[in-house]
C-alpha cells in the first residue's frame, strides 16, 4: 500500500527560499568593482554598438544591488541611478531569457515604471538581456529602448544576447583585476607589517642588548648544543676576559678556572651550572669561584634554566650570575666579629655579674655605715645642744659661736647620711609595679614637707580635661582618679625628692608655684612632670646634676646681684635617676617657660629588656 504523500499546510515565502541565493548574487556584484566599471570606456563602446546594432537611439548597461539601480555605461541616457522599486530590469531580474516589450505602456509588468509613465523617463519599446555569470549570478542587463513601439528581430535579439555576454566577460575583467589588486594591496600589506616587525625585532634585539650591557649580574647562554650565543661585560668581566661583549670566539685560551663553593675543589665539566641548566632543566642559587688567570677571585651566585619553544624542544639555556664575594667577606668578617663578641660577652657576664655582687655589697655596706655613723651623730647633736642650754652663758660669745658652728655641721652630717641611706635603699629595696593614684601620692608629699611648703602653691593638674588647681600648699585635684603604674614607694620618694628640690631652691623675686602633671607615652606608658617657678638650673649642668654628689650653682641670682650658693648634698637627683631607671625609663631636666626647672620622668608600659629592678648607679 501507498503511503500518501504529507502536505505541509503552512503558505512557504518565496522571499525566504530566493534569500540565499540574493545574498550569494549580491556578493558577486560587489566582487566586479561598480566604480571602475563605470570608467571603463570598453563599456561604452560597447552599448555605442547595441543601439547600433537594433536601431535605437538609447542603449544601457544597467547593475542591481540590493536597493539600487547603477547605469555604469548609457547611450541616449544619462548615467546614474535610480531605485531598485523603480528599475525595469529588478522586473524580469529571475528571467534568463532577452526580454522584448514592444509597447511597455501596455504591459501591466512594466508600465507603472517611473521609466514609462514620464517620472524619469518616456520608455515604450523595451528589450534586455540578461548579465549571468558562470556561477550563474544574475547582475543586471543590457538593455536597448525608443521612445516609439517596436517590434525586434529575432537575430537583433539573438545579437543582443551575444553582446550582454561581451559585457558579462568585460564585467569579469573587472572582477580580475580587482582581485588581483586585492591580492597585491595584501602582499604590500604583509610587506610592509614583515620590515615593521623586522624593524621592532631589531630595535627589541638592540634594547636587550643594551640592557645586557649595562647589567652588573652577569648573564651567559648558550644553544641547544651547548654553543655560546650571549655574554654580557659583566660576564666576560667575572672571567677575566677583555673588554666588550659576546661569548669567547670558539677555540680560544681558556682565561679562567672555576671552582667549588670552597674555592679549592676544580669544578667538574657536568657541574658547570650553565650545562646544567640545559641538561636538568634548571639550576638555583649555585655557589662557584671563577679565578681569573689575571686577577682575584670572584664568588658568584648562579641561577638559571633551559630555554624551550612552544612545542616543548630545548632551544637552549641562559644563567645570571651574581658577584657575592664582597658579601661573603663581610659575612666571614661577621661571623669572626661574632665569635670575638661571644667570647668577650662572657667575659662580660662574668664582669657584670661581679659589679653586681660588688655593687650589692656597697650598697648593704653604705646602710650599714650610714646607719652606724647616724647613732653616734645622734649623740655629738644631743651633748652639742645640752652644753649649750647649760653652759651657754659660760662659754661666752665667742665659745657659744664655735658650738652653733659645730652643731651646724653635725647637722649637715645628719642630711647627708640621711641622704646616703635614702639612695640605698632606692636601689636595694623591694620592687612591685602597680596602679597607684599620683594624687593622693602628692599629698601626702605635701605632708611630709611640713613648714616648708605651707606659703608654697603646689598643684597636680591632670592631662584629662576638667582638673582645677590649688594653693597654700594644698595638693588640689585630688580627687581626680588619675591612675598611673609605678612602684608605689619609690614614686613617693621620687616625688619627694623633687618637689622637695622645688621647694627649697625657690626664686626670692616670686612666689613659689610647683605643677605635678602626667601626659601618657605615644608607644605606651606614661610621662611624669614636675615643673617649678624657682631658681632653675643652668643648661650647661642639667646633666651633670644627675651623678652623685653633684651640686651645680643656682641658674638666678640673688638680690644685690652675687651669685647664689646651691644647699644640698648632690644626692636627692642621683637618687631620683636610679628610681626611673629601675622602672626603664629616663629622666631630664628642661628650662619651665618664664624661668625655672622642668623634671620629665618618663615610665614606659614594660621595662626594656635588660633593664634590672635594682639598675641604677650606686655608691661605687
Amino acid at each position: 500500500m501507498t503511503r500518501p504523500a504529507v502536505v505541509d499546510p503552512r503558505p512557504r515565502d518565496p522571499r525566504a527560499a530566493a534569500a540565499p541565493a540574493e545574498a550569494a548574487r549580491l556578493a558577486a556584484l560587489r566582487a566586479h568593482d561598480l566604480p571602475a566599471a563605470a570608467a571603463d570606456p570598453e563599456l561604452d563602446a560597447l552599448v555605442r554598438v547595441a543601439a547600433a546594432l537594433v536601431g535605437v537611439p538609447t542603449a544601457t548597461l544597467d547593475l542591481l544591488d540590493a536597493t539600487r539601480q547603477h547605469r555604469v555605461a548609457a547611450v541616449g541616457a544619462a548615467r546614474g541611478g535610480s531605485e531598485r522599486a523603480e528599475s525595469l530590469g529588478a522586473r524580469d531580474l529571475d528571467d534568463p531569457r532577452v526580454v522584448h516589450v514592444p509597447d511597455a505602456r501596455r504591459d501591466p509588468r512594466y508600465a507603472t515604471s517611473a521609466w514609462v509613465d514620464g517620472r524619469l523617463g518616456e520608455v515604450v519599446l523595451h528589450a534586455a538581456a540578461p548579465l549571468v555569470t558562470a556561477e550563474g549570478h544574475h547582475l543586471g542587463s543590457l538593455c536597448v529602448g525608443d521612445v516609439v513601439p517596436r517590434e525586434l528581430s529575432a537575430d537583433q535579439l539573438e545579437r543582443l544576447r551575444d553582446l550582454a555576454g561581451v559585457a558579462t566577460a568585460l564585467l569579469g575583467r573587472h572582477r580580475r583585476t580587482g582581485e588581483q589588486q586585492r591580492l597585491l594591496d595584501e602582499v604590500e600589506e604583509q610587506r610592509a607589517l614583515a620590515e615593521l616587525t623586522l624593524g621592532e625585532l631589531q630595535a627589541r634585539e638592540e634594547l636587550t642588548q643594551a640592557l645586557l650591557d649595562s647589567l652588573e649580574v652577569g648573564v651567559v647562554a648558550c644553544d641547544a648544543d651547548g654553543a655560546l650565543t650571549a655574554f654580557n661585560p659583566a660576564a666576560r668581566r667575572f672571567h677575566g676576559m677583555d673588554a666588550g661583549s659576546g661569548p669567547p670566539p670558539a677555540g680560544s685560551a681558556p682565561t679562567h678556572v672555576l671552582y667549588d663553593a670552597d674555592g679549592r675543589t676544580p669544578l667538574e665539566a657536568g657541574r658547570v651550572p650553565l650545562r646544567r641548566a640545559l641538561a636538568e632543566g634548571s639550576v638555583r642559587d649555585a655557589e662557584v669561584v671563577i679565578a681569573p688567570r689575571d686577577g682575584d677571585p670572584v664568588r658568584v651566585l648562579v641561577t638559571g634554566r633551559a630555554l624551550h619553544d612552544d612545542e616543548g624542544r630545548v632551544l637552549g639555556a641562559v644563567v645570571a650570575m651574581q658577584d657575592i664575594t664582597a658579601d661573603r667577606a663581610r659575612i666571614a668578617a661577621l661571623e669572626q666579629a661574632g665569635e670575638q663578641l661571644r667570647h668577650q660577652g662572657g667575659e662580660l657576664a662574668a664582669a657584670v655579674a661581679e659589679l653586681r655582687r660588688s655593687n650589692e655589697e656597697l650598697v648593704h655596706l653604705a646602710a650599714v655605715a650610714s646607719h652606724d655613723l647616724a647613732s653616734p651623730l645622734t649623740a655629738v647633736l644631743g651633748y652639742l645642744e645640752l652644753v649649750l642650754d647649760v653652759h651657754g652663758e659660760a662659754l661666752g660669745g665667742q665659745g657659744r659661736e664655735w658650738m652653733a658652728t659645730a652643731v651646724r655641721a653635725a647637722l649637715r652630717m645628719q642630711g647627708l647620711i640621711e641622704a646616703v641611706l635614702d639612695h640605698a635603699r632606692a636601689g636595694s629595696t623591694g620592687f612591685s609595679v602597680r596602679p597607684v593614684l599620683l594624687p593622693d601620692v602628692l599629698a601626702h608629699v605635701v605632708e611630709d614637707l611640713g613648714p616648708a611648703a605651707d606659703d608654697a602653691d603646689i598643684a597636680f593638674e591632670p592631662t584629662a580635661p576638667g582638673a582645677g588647681g590649688g594653693a597654700g600648699g594644698t595638693c588640689a585635684g585630688t580627687g581626680v582618679e588619675v591612675e598611673t603604674r609605678a612602684d608605689p614607694v619609690l614614686l613617693r620618694q621620687l616625688l619627694q625628692n623633687l618637689v622637695g628640690n622645688a621647694v627649697r631652691y625657690r626664686s626670692p623675686l616670686r612666689p613659689c608655684r610647683v605643677r605635678v602633671s602626667t601626659r601618657p607615652l605615644p608607644g605606651g606608658g606614661w610621662e611624669l612632670l614636675v615643673a617649678d617657678n624657682g631658681r632653675g638650673i643652668p643648661a650647661g649642668q642639667r646633666e651633670q646634676v644627675f651623678a652623685m654628689f653633684a651640686v651645680a650653682p643656682l641658674g638666678e641670682e640673688r638680690p644685690g646681684g652675687t651669685p647664689a650658693a646651691r644647699p644640698g648634698h648632690g644626692i636627692g637627683l642621683a637618687t631620683c635617676l636610679r628610681i626611673v631607671e629601675r622602672h626603664g625609663g629616663r629622666i631630664r631636666a628642661e628650662e619651665t617657660p618664664g624661668g625655672g626647672a622642668t623634671l620629665r620622668c618618663t615610665f614606659p608600659a614594660a621595662r626594656p629588656a635588660g633593664a634590672h629592678p635594682s639598675a641604677g648607679p650606686s655608691l661605687s
